[in-house]
């Protein structure tokens, strides 16, 4: 059989998925040829799909070696190392296919999807808008592009684009269900249940449609929101995701204590599954339930105890319980998993060593100067040391500011608006609050006028907060971007009632983090300052001796501006009702 002969039967081989005769015919093809790039390419093809990732990197590397600008061979291999989990290496190796051959689509769809994973949601905007000129009818396009103005919160722009998807096919899957999250977000409750409910009719069995369906129910107010989702997770008790979405459901819908009921019983019935335990742990963490985590905790150690995630766990319950000691005995065998210098640094704060502290989160502030967390850690360890950084990073004039919103509707007409968006009975877990609710979704996604009015206006006076900014500091990780748009990442309504407060918190998907003021009780002017909104006061599981940078007192109308690696929280009040609406403001 002659070379071409060979290499024809191979590639016949690899459609049919028998990959161990693609490799018996590319080797004798190899022998024959030498180093050619295309059969290379095949054979890396060949062992990614047979699940070889080693022999794939390397047939990879030699394909490229021979062909260093075959955008082909390029864009194949960034999807390989998508898979693998490398994502800087796989954008990386797309930019370079895209150098090689600027009209590769698919390449360029493909970077535009890796970006928008990445939070890179202008950059892959910028690919999205290229690949809807040059394919315009394109399903796959218009899929990306509905996905990324979904990320940046352009949620009419998102329906369009799924709409479009569903005009050519009705039952798409994925525009099905991303037309139903625009429509959950977008405030059109009624739409998304039939939107999800239509998708499960494809994929029963899908549980983020499954957790989406739930979740649009309990939007419109359904009483039962949550029975099919307990169903399904009944019927699938290792499914973490549909556990900790049904034990928040639960938890706003007043279950109390029992609120991960369904979840301890998976557990009793698969005591040998760990990720499902940790997933528990991890929930009662959220749940500001330190002790109870650390109960569940031993518990699980008979059979768990000599895992590395187990101790890791173990030190973030601890310290958030105050237990300094279990804490560092936890640390000691915890290894080096993910965070674990996080809780680390932490428990250096909590035991006094802001030296330690500091010298653990400065490298990881310079490896991830995006994370919002490792910057508020810094900050606390800064100022106990008394040092400059401190202000450098949160004391400038100007990062904390207060306006009077300018707002063009009724007040009243307004909260009345927002109080029927607070349909949960209780604090939503994984959240500051306490004593009181908070709207799901995006606000400022919503159609009701009255919320896109104090949208606009609330985004005229974040203009006006950053062009008073101190000057542009490419090292400050608010400064830096100070010049850019500004969009919201995220906004929510709060309702608290009498004695409701929020703990020291921060917002890590924000630059910059709010509180708007609508209603508020009387008393506020009282001894202690009830109500009132605390700026950069310490979390108080790290008992530091730290007071508030800024104590600022609500009033209606009114919206405060902070850096959102300032941890924040408010202080109770007797009675009587504080409803506001916050928000985070990234800049792009």
């Amino acid at each position: 059989m002659d070379v071409n002969a060979l290499f024809a039967r191979a590639e016949r081989a690899f459609a049919a998925g028998q990959h161990a005769s693609v490799r018996a015919d590319l080797r004798e093809v190899l022998r024959l040829v030498g180093e050619h790039p295309a059969v290379l390419h095949l054979a890396a093809l060949n062992e990614s799909r047979a699940g070889d990732a080693g022999a794939a990197r390397v047939a990879f590397a030699r394909a490229l070696s021979a062909a260093p600008t075959d955008a082909q061979i390029l864009n194949n291999f960034a999807n390989f190392l998508k898979q693998q989990g490398d994502l800087p290496a796989a954008l990386g190796h797309y930019d370079r296919a895209l150098q090689a051959a600027p009209n590769l689509h698919q390449a360029r769809l493909n970077r535009a999807i890796l970006l928008n994973s990445m939070s890179r949601h202008e950059d892959a905007r910028r690919d999205a808008d290229l690949l809807m000129v040059a394919l315009p009818g394109d399903a796959a396009v218009r899929q990306t592009s509905g996905a990324i103005h979904l990320a940046l919160g352009a949620i009419e722009a998102a329906a369009a684009d799924f709409d479009a998807v569903l005009a050519q096919n009705p039952q798409d899957l994925k525009a099905l269900h991303g037309r139903a999250r625009a429509a959950a977000i977008g405030g059109e409750e009624a739409r998304a249940i039939g939107l999800y409910r239509a998708a499960l009719g494809l994929a029963p069995d899908d549980g983020d449609l499954l957790i989406g369906l739930a979740e649009a129910l309990e939007a419109a107010g359904e009483a039962e929101a949550a029975a099919p989702l307990a169903a399904a997770v009944a019927a699938r008790p290792d499914w973490v995701e549909g556990h900790g979405a049904l034990a928040r459901m639960q938890a706003e819908a007043g279950a109390g204590a029992e609120f991960d009921a369904a979840w301890r019983v998976a557990i009793a019935a698969r005591p040998a599954d760990l990720a499902l335990a940790l997933g528990h742990v991890g929930c009662l963490l959220a749940s500001a339930m330190p002790q109870q985590a650390l109960a569940a905790l031993d518990r699980m150690a008979p059979l768990h105890g000599n895992r590395p995630e187990f101790h890791l766990y173990s030190a973030m319950a601890a310290v958030d319980a105050g237990d300094s000691e279990r804490a560092a005995a936890a640390l000691a065998q915890a290894g080096a998993l993910p965070g674990t210098e996080l809780t680390r640094a932490r428990l250096a704060l909590q035991q006094g060593d802001p030296v330690q502290a500091r010298d653990l989160l400065a490298p990881l502030v310079a490896a991830a100067p995006d994370d919002v967390v490792l910057w508020a850690n810094l900050d606390l360890a800064w100022r106990l040391l008394g040092d400059d950084s401190h202000y450098w990073l949160s004391g400038q004039p100007g990062l904390v500011s207060t306006q009077e919103i300018e707002y063009e509707g009724d007040w009243q007409q307004l909260a009345q608006v927002l109080r029927g968006l607070h349909r949960a009975r209780s604090h939503p877990i994984g959240q500051s609050l306490r004593g009181g609710t908070q709207t799901r979704g995006r606000l400022f996604g919503r159609p009701e006028p009255e919320i896109a009015t104090l949208g606009r206006a609330i985004m005229a006076a974040v203009s006006r907060h950053l062009a008073a900014l101190p000057p542009a500091d490419a090292r400050h990780p608010l400064l830096r971007d100070r010049h850019r748009t500004p969009h919201f990442s995220g906004s929510w309504s709060v309702r608290l009632v009498g004695e409701g407060f929020h703990v020291a918190h921060i917002h890590p998907a924000g630059r910059l983090s709010s509180a708007c003021y609508i209603v508020l009780p009387d008393g506020l002017d009282a001894a202690g300052a009830p109500g009132w909104l605390e700026v950069g006061g310490p979390p108080a599981e790290l008992a530091l001796d730290l007071k508030p940078l800024h104590l600022i007192r609500p009033q209606p109308g009114r919206l405060a501006l902070f850096p959102s690696t300032l941890f924040h929280g408010t202080r109770p009040f007797p009675a009587g009702e504080r409803l506001t609406v916050a928000f985070d403001v990234m800049l792009r």
